[in-house]
């Protein structure tokens, strides 16, 4: 199986984003000159572990090309022990110029130790963090989840199906905005499509995932989009053990967990982000304090499509579509 993928991770310099991202004033961090041996030194903290086959894990695919630039990357996990996240932290100030931290549980325990290191910038990954010290990074929720509805429906057109499934985790803002983008991209494709969507009340429970899986294939759903954290592995496992769903995946590609099923993943670029503001500290531009958001045209989001389930005018409309998001032509609302 051979698939097809497009990525627009804006890599190439930091002026290519540096009109698109929304800045706020504050203190300009320590550069990498500090350095003894002059190399920018980057710290990696995940409240949990690597491993994961998704966000952390994507978060760790910028290691080596940190490593490629000439930086020195150190990676710290968390394992989900409150009392260890602080130690760490300040391990990582010590350490590091640049620490990007990864993780909710761990916000206390970074805007503390932000707050004694000064000379250490470290940056919040996905949400915004209320603190003059925190460089926050975040996702634009509803547009990427706007690609996953226009897949959704466009598979559900080649079935047809006239219902897609949503899963979501928790009543929790960032879910709600992923399901409004689910919505719109479902309604863009095909206005005659609804969408029946189900909440688990959990990120970490695959079994209730699973069960609302099948409930929503009962309701006539086809393709089916979680936003649900582990508990999304739920739609996976249904569809590899028979179920007549698409999943979609999200976060990371996910199609080695139901092979010949998966139609497109929406991939989160952690690592993207990550890179970026590495250079805009590099050039002495990241602002301690600043908030930065992340769609398709910056690499926040990007899309993979599986050529064996899709056909080439389907993943051209797609990608059409999603141009139209980036030339700024689609306005997605939250």
């Amino acid at each position: 199986m051979t698939q097809r993928m497009r990525r627009t991770w804006g890599l190439a310099g930091t002026a290519v984003l540096t009109a698109a991202l929304a800045a706020c004033g504050g203190e300009a961090p320590r550069t990498a000159d500090a350095a003894e041996d002059g190399a920018l030194r980057v710290g990696i903290f995940v409240d949990n572990a690597f491993g994961d086959g998704d966000f952390f894990d994507q978060a760790g695919r910028a290691q080596q090309p940190l490593e490629d630039d000439g930086a020195v990357v150190n990676t710290y996990e968390g394992q989900l022990q409150a009392q260890n996240f602080e130690p760490l932290l300040q391990d990582a100030a010590d350490a590091n110029d640049l620490v990007f931290v990864l993780g909710f549980e761990a916000i206390d325990a970074m805007t503390k130790v932000a707050a004694e290191n000064p000379d250490t910038t470290f940056v919040f990954v996905d949400a915004v963090v209320d603190d003059p010290n925190i460089v926050s990074a975040v996702f634009r929720t509803a547009e990427g989840c706007f690609m996953a509805g226009a897949l959704a429906a466009t598979v559900n057109s080649a079935q047809g199906s006239s219902v897609a499934g949503f899963i979501g985790g928790v009543n929790a803002p960032v879910v709600e905005n992923c399901e409004s983008g689910y919505d719109q991209g479902v309604a863009q494709v095909d206005p005659a499509q609804s969408v029946a969507s189900q909440y688990v009340g959990s990120f970490v429970d695959p079994a209730k995932g699973r069960e609302i899986t099948l409930a929503l294939a009962q309701r006539g759903a086809y393709s089916v989009f979680a936003y649900a954290g582990l508990s999304g592995a739920g739609a996976f496992d249904a569809a590899s053990s028979g179920e007549s769903v698409a999943p979609i995946g999200v976060v990371a590609d996910k199609s080695d967990l139901a092979p010949g099923k998966v139609p497109g993943s929406l991939e989160m670029g952690v690592d993207a982000v990550i890179l970026e503001l590495a250079d805009q500290y590099r050039n002495d531009d990241l602002e301690r304090g600043s908030q930065h958001d992340y769609g398709f045209a910056e690499g926040g989001w990007a899309m993979v499509y599986d050529d064996s389930l899709l056909t080439p005018d389907q993943i051209a409309a797609l990608e059409a579509l999603e141009q139209q998001i980036v030339d700024g032509e689609l306005q997605i609302s939250a």
